[in-house]
């Protein structure tokens, strides 16, 4: 994780907006596993009052190289405080449609985690589905670099 030198103001404007979050919705549906899960669209629509109400935004940063998308999901406070963190996500499929799902994935996953928000959907199925693709996709270090 990376934080600006304090977080006094964030912590504070943080808190109150945890406690204005709703649990997002379960709009979306995966036909491949018949079951729903908190959308990206749904987890947004929870947050955006709350977060602008209390200072706080988001940005999100994604990119894919070598089988592998990073999103760096950044909260920022009006007063210039930050935290901020990447996650990374293997690529199903080296095309258009596979890096674009992994980023909505992780976009979903990396708001949700700096907000504290429960995942309590059944998409995540689909995560433990292909450990082989995993591996494959963080086969080296430099991966990472």
């Amino acid at each position: 994780m990376q934080m600006s030198e304090t977080i006094a103001a964030l912590a504070e404007a943080l808190s109150k907006a945890q406690g204005a979050i709703d649990d997002a919705t379960k709009a979306g549906i995966n036909p491949h596993f018949k079951s729903k899960y908190a959308d990206l669209a749904s987890v947004r629509a929870v947050i955006r009052g709350p977060l602008s109400a209390n200072g706080l935004s988001i940005v999100q940063l994604p990119r894919a190289q070598n089988g592998v998308v990073e999103v760096d999901t950044m909260l920022l406070h009006k007063t210039g405080e930050y935290i901020s963190e990447t996650l990374r996500m293997p690529v199903a499929q080296a095309n258009a449609h596979g890096i674009g799902s992994a980023i909505t994935y992780a976009r979903r996953y990396g708001l949700m985690s700096i907000l504290c928000i429960a995942a309590d959907d059944d998409d995540g199925v689909a995560a433990v589905q292909a450990p082989a693709t995993f591996s494959r996709a963080m086969k080296s270090e430099k991966d990472f670099a």
